[in-house]
């Protein structure tokens, strides 16, 4: 099996077992960064949008309003994903890194938050820029560096005193797309010309209740839960609520970047 299959294998069983989760719960906080690439790609006269990794379709019916002529089509390795997305818009569940459709075939390419779940995104962009016509355009959303969320590092602290099991999560390569510096760069060695990525501020403030609930429903952090038995797992949140609920509430601020990137293909 090679690393990209094996990578997708991983990627599918992470993501299944939380698809009524992740609509209800990230994909709201992950439109409006999706909002503002849409608005860098200017998509306005596309006739054919593909995204890929569009999940459950959050931000399908906003391409389509910004391009009222285009055909807009989402694509996710995850059909348990697909399956919670509008019915309105064609759906295929398809690896990426790999797409079934004609070259050339579409006039902008969306992929928001899912290229940093691939081993060789380089690889995904070329494969990307091989169903984009000339001059098509391509934009990308990556988590930037410099995160901080103290509530977090508890949660993890406690999991590690709990001796809870390592996230069997995917192999992704975030480092490779952390930085606007870094995304010209792979765009330019997959082939795209006048790349250009900027960094935005993410800031999320979360209310404990809320934040005990993703983290037991989402995640890394859920992953993890898993590995530990039942006494013990209520144990380690019981620990959690009473360290988070002496502190100030600033340790429930999560604070970090999105990296922001377009390109075009010659």
């Amino acid at each position: 099996m090679t690393e990209g299959a094996a990578n997708a294998r991983v990627v599918t069983r992470m993501y299944t077992p939380i698809a009524s989760d992740y609509e209800e719960i990230w994909a709201p906080l992950l439109r409006p960064y999706g909002l503002r690439l849409l608005e860098r790609l200017a998509v306005e006269n596309a006739r054919r949008i593909l995204e890929i990794g569009c999940g459950v379709g959050r931000l399908l019916p906003d391409i389509a309003e910004r391009a009222p002529s285009a055909v807009v089509v989402g694509t996710d390795l995850v059909e348990g994903m697909l399956r919670r997305a509008p019915r309105r818009f064609p759906l295929v569940v398809m690896d990426g890194s790999r797409p079934s459709f004609a070259q050339g075939a579409f006039d902008a390419a969306v992929l928001s938050f899912m290229l940093f779940h691939l081993p060789d995104p380089r690889g995904m962009l070329e494969a990307v820029r091989s169903v984009l016509r000339a001059r098509g355009r391509i934009g990308a959303a990556t988590w930037g560096t410099g995160g901080s969320f103290p509530a977090a590092d508890v949660f993890a602290e406690e999991l590690d005193a709990h001796d809870a099991g390592p996230d069997a999560g995917s192999g992704g390569a975030e480092e490779q797309v952390d930085s606007p510096d870094k995304m010209e760069a792979i765009l330019a060695s997959a082939g795209f010309v006048e790349p250009a990525a900027e960094v935005t501020p993410w800031q999320q403030r979360w209310e404990l209740q809320a934040f005990m609930d993703c983290r037991t429903r989402m995640g890394a952090s859920r992953r993890r839960l898993e590995t530990l038995a039942p006494d013990v797992r209520r144990s380690c949140l019981r620990r959690i609520r009473e360290r988070l609920a002496t502190m100030p509430p600033e340790v429930l601020v999560d604070r970090d970047h999105v990296v922001l990137s377009t390109a075009r293909v010659p």
